[in-house]
């Protein structure tokens, strides 16, 4: 297996319920160097919903858009093994039942039990991106959303993780940021604000750049540093964004 497809299949292996190829004797570096291919990995999610979207409208009319929405969604998150959601549900029962207490915030993030924070934070996320693509299918908007989202909630993920402090010595996040690669992150991150800017426009781009932030700043503050859940949250949270800001600013 070429170097190229043993970091692509470890990537996928992380964000994706997608067979890969067994994979053995992974090393430091090849676990860091993976997270480059996530924006990748999130293009060609992008791609698959597409495909889905335009096999399934093409069998119904509009009167049965709102079903297709709830199958792309579903699809989304059987693609996705709902692992993301996993870590926003844990990150939001962490932020509201930790009380300002790091300890008791990462406590209640490895709970495997989700709280009501963390159900209602998966619901409206869910409802968010239903809506969206809903309003894509009902509307004269371009697909292009739906295909980029994927891609932009993964690159913003591997900025946080590159430029942020880890909260604990163990766990995913401490792994993959073993090694770190800044320059290839900011030239992954410029063309991705490029593209950003191009499909949609500068205030897309200002309100994904303070919700990221605003995480981070909270994450730092409240337990020094980030997590791999707070990866996940990340990623539901401006894949959901971006669709409905797209909707906005588009419609």
């Amino acid at each position: 297996m070429s170097p190229f497809a043993k970091t692509f299949f470890i990537a996928q292996t992380f964000l994706t319920r997608i067979p890969t190829p067994k994979i053995s004797d992974i090393s430091e570096k090849e676990l860091s160097q993976s997270i480059l291919y996530y924006p990748l990995i999130g293009f060609c999610l992008g791609l698959c919903l597409i495909f889905f979207t335009y096999l399934f409208t093409s069998f119904v009319n509009e009167t049965a858009f709102s079903v297709i929405a709830v199958i792309i969604v579903m699809l989304w998150v059987l693609i996705t093994g709902a692992l993301h959601l996993d870590g926003l549900a844990d990150t939001a029962d962490g932020f509201l039942g930790g009380l300002g207490s790091a300890e008791n915030t990462l406590k209640i993030m490895k709970d495997s039990v989700s709280g009501p924070a963390g159900i209602v934070s998966i619901c409206l996320v869910l409802l968010f991106k239903y809506s969206a693509i809903l309003s894509i299918l009902n509307g004269d908007l371009s697909l292009w959303a739906l295909l980029f989202a994927p891609m932009i909630a993964r690159a913003v993920a591997i900025g946080l993780l590159t430029y942020s402090p880890i909260s604990q010595e163990k766990g995913l996040a401490f792994e993959l940021q073993k090694e770190k690669f800044p320059e290839l992150v900011a030239t992954i991150l410029l063309l991705v604000a490029i593209i950003v800017f191009l499909v949609t426009n500068i205030y897309v781009l200002v309100a994904l750049s303070l919700l990221v932030y605003a995480i981070r700043h909270w994450a730092i503050v409240r337990l020094q540093g980030i997590t791999g859940d707070i990866l996940g949250l990340i990623i539901e949270v401006t894949e959901a964004l971006f669709l409905v800001m797209a909707v906005l600013v588009l419609s």
